[in-house]
């Protein structure tokens, strides 16, 4: 016996087509979707719980012109979705935003928005320790721990690379995240510390392979985030040597 579809709109996907305003195709949040309840703390998709009241697009200071483009391009994204091509990838040094803007764009759909969709938030080093399943077996995956992250429609991947041990095994496991995320359709917004190219520091590609950061541009597009550390410079300038 056929399924029935509960919503004629969309067929039960929660998108329906549309179009923008040159007549190209496009998708918009169906009724069904927007009526449903999106969540009700960030904690609940693995936000932590500093960012959780912080990390909102209002509260980004603007101290150069080069951060509050990014700010201006997280926050389109953030206020187009579902209607966008790619995910993001933020860039720059530690200090300048980018997890902050990465949760402001969680905010900003899930609860300013309100739109319910399935999204997770990962911090990539605690993700690749808890989806190894056996510690003297680095290639074993536990795969309902990974089904948390492919389920979600939206995963942040915060500090790609941000580990002190990037070997081929570390490497192959990211590798494998990754792959699983795009072929299930999950939009990546990722951040990073390292840079696409650098002539006298490790690249992202030193990190995660060539091939990761091939994945990434096939998925993302890259968002840079030059500036100096507001952590240091503006909150507490006194820790500074």
């Amino acid at each position: 016996m056929p399924a029935v579809l509960s919503c004629p709109e969309c067929g039960d996907t929660g998108w329906k087509p549309t179009s923008r305003p040159d007549g190209s195709p496009a998708v918009a949040v169906c009724f069904c979707r927007d009526a449903a309840p999106a969540p009700a703390r960030l904690e609940d998709i693995g936000v932590p719980p500093y960012f959780c009241e912080r990390a909102r697009f209002d509260y980004f200071f603007k101290v150069s012109p080069a951060l509050e483009r990014a700010r201006q391009t997280v926050f389109k994204w953030a206020d187009a979705y579902p209607d966008v091509k790619s995910g993001l990838l933020l860039t720059g040094p530690a200090g300048v935003g980018k997890t902050h803007l990465a949760v402001s764009l969680l905010r900003h759909i899930l609860l300013e928005r309100r739109i319910s969709v399935a999204a997770r938030f990962e911090y990539v080093p605690r993700l690749l320790r808890e989806v190894q399943r056996v510690w003297n077996d680095p290639l074993l995956i536990d795969e309902r721990r990974l089904a948390e992250v492919t389920r979600a429609e939206i995963v942040v991947l915060d500090q790609l690379g941000a580990d002190t041990g990037w070997d081929k095994r570390v490497q192959e496991r990211l590798l494998y995240i990754l792959n699983r995320c795009i072929l299930g359709e999950c939009v990546l917004i990722c951040t990073t510390t390292f840079p696409l190219q650098a002539a006298e520091q490790s690249t992202l590609a030193d990190q995660i392979t060539v091939r990761g950061v091939s994945l990434l541009h096939e998925a993302c597009r890259a968002v840079p985030m030059p500036g100096e550390d507001y952590r240091d410079k503006v909150i507490n300038p006194g820790l500074s040597v």
